[in-house]
């Protein structure tokens, strides 16, 4: 039977080299467009699932419009943590998690009295509680204790 089935296909390409291109072209096309969004959907369902509450655990974007085009980007307010804990009681726990490459090179950040122009990724206290990292030295519980960790 898959030997008459080759046959088959081979009489056809050798009848009609046009339109076995065209059907093997459409079929490729398929294949690596099915291929590429079956990709993307499993990086996208299996971000986040080495923590041990991958299933509690959500990120808020900000829609915004700038200039007609409606962008939607992780760069939130750093206050929203603290309003979506008081606010919202289905939240048990929010963080805020900054990257300057969201707003540029660098960002101001002022404690207390110490103003400074920084770089890098920024979280609030919470973030260990949260998140379920190895650490090579120091605990969870005091890594980000310190205002100016």
């Amino acid at each position: 039977m898959f030997k008459h089935n080759l046959l088959i296909i081979y009489r056809n390409f050798k009848r009609f080299k046009s339109t076995f291109f065209i059907n093997l072209l459409g079929l490729s096309t398929g294949m690596a467009c099915a291929l590429l969004i079956f990709l993307w959907v499993n990086d996208e369902l299996s971000i986040d699932k080495f923590h041990e509450n991958d299933d509690q655990l959500y990120q808020v974007y900000l829609h915004h419009d700038e200039k007609g085009e409606t962008r939607t980007a992780p760069p939130v307010p750093a206050l929203l943590a603290d309003v979506l804990e008081e606010e919202v009681p289905e939240v048990l726990t929010a963080v805020e998690d900054t990257d300057t490459n969201e707003f540029g090179d660098s960002f101001s950040l002022t404690t207390g009295d110490d103003k400074m122009k920084a770089r890098g990724k920024f979280s609030g206290e919470g973030y260990f509680q949260l998140f379920s990292f190895t650490f090579l030295k120091g605990n969870a519980e005091t890594a980000l204790a310190d205002k100016k960790a």
